[in-house]
């Protein structure tokens, strides 16, 4: 490795928030010594910056948890999850928002407590405010007026509008309680989430790093062919089982050493890898167009046609007005 390379390796790193992952990395392989010392600041500064925010998510937690109802569960996901559970790849991940998952008949209850102790709602206009409400999975963010982190509460892992909606009733009948009224999802439907979050959101820049999440998942809790068969069965319940077999096709093309030589991707997950690749700082206008096309893809999954059309046309019309504005304003 020359100089050339390490620098590449930590701005893509940066670039697709797997830094504190490559130190983590390299220290379970016990090659962290042999890395050059200028690189090694580095790295340790990502493990620093991880590990700080880890203690303050965990804090977080806790008062979320003193603030809210106490006979409300709340289910922690994501990232919060991750590192909760000690996951494989909660080492070095990191991560900025606290998602928490709640009954949809305990959110107004749960929105009220967290407000009474300072985490104050996003300031919406009254048509995202009703977006939010009728259509998607989670309410506005909530910021704390004082220490500035915010909590994502959800009602459901995606919008029940989706064509994909997975009822949420299904995810608590097989949540585990890993502190005293703190829970999270099974170890296969973190799993599961993961996947579907990866392709929900549409996010070229943060795929990488979605995937890399999948990928340290399944080798964790899914490694054998059992394990494999048990995700399938669970993915075919939840009525995901398609998009599940997309995103981890994906993972094993990008990560995995035992990959069969000749398998077929659909076009979807074809995307997804280029998109993918896109991350590392090799733009070409394939990656850009594959980009772009899950980004597509991912708001059809969430809304039907009669729901988003009108609402891409609006986005769309108040984002032209907006640059107009910033324009006039600027001459």
């Amino acid at each position: 490795m020359t100089d050339p390379h390490w620098n590449e390796i930590i701005e893509q790193g940066r670039n697709t928030q797997l830094l504190g992952q490559v130190a983590a990395s390299l220290q379970r392989a016990q090659l962290l010594d042999q890395v050059p010392a200028p690189v090694q600041r580095h790295l340790a500064l990502a493990n620093r910056t991880v590990t700080r925010r880890n203690e303050s998510v965990s804090w977080e937690t806790s008062t979320l948890r003193r603030a809210v109802n106490p006979t409300i569960p709340l289910v922690l996901l994501k990232g919060c999850a991750y590192v909760a559970c000690a996951d494989d790849n909660a080492a070095g991940r990191i991560f900025s928002d606290i998602d928490v998952l709640v009954r949809r008949q305990d959110m107004q209850a749960v929105e009220a407590d967290l407000a009474s102790v300072g985490w104050k709602p996003s300031r919406v206009n009254d048509y995202d405010l009703a977006y939010y409400r009728n259509w998607m999975h989670e309410v506005p963010p909530m910021e704390h007026v004082r220490r500035h982190t915010v909590v994502d509460l959800h009602h459901a892992i995606n919008p029940p509008v989706s064509r994909y909606y997975v009822n949420p009733d299904q995810l608590f009948e097989r949540m585990v309680e890993i502190r005293p009224g703190i829970f999270v999802l099974s170890a296969t439907d973190r799993v599961i989430h993961c996947a579907l979050h990866l392709l929900q959101e549409g996010e070229p820049k943060k795929l990488m790093r979605d995937l890399y999440d999948l990928h340290l998942l399944l080798r964790q809790h899914h490694g054998s062919a059992a394990g494999m068969e048990q995700l399938h069965n669970r993915a075919c319940e939840l009525n995901v089982d398609a998009l599940t077999g997309v995103a981890i096709g994906a993972a094993r093309a990008l990560f995995a050493k035992d990959l069969v030589e000749g398998e077929r991707a659909g076009w979807l997950q074809a995307c997804v890898d280029r998109a993918a690749r896109q991350t590392s700082g090799n733009t070409t206008v394939a990656g850009e167009l594959a980009g772009m096309a899950l980004l597509t893809y991912s708001h059809w999954m969430k809304m039907p046609m009669h729901l988003l059309v009108p609402h891409l046309i609006r986005k769309s019309l108040l984002r032209m007005t907006s640059s107009k504005d910033i324009r006039i304003g600027q001459t």
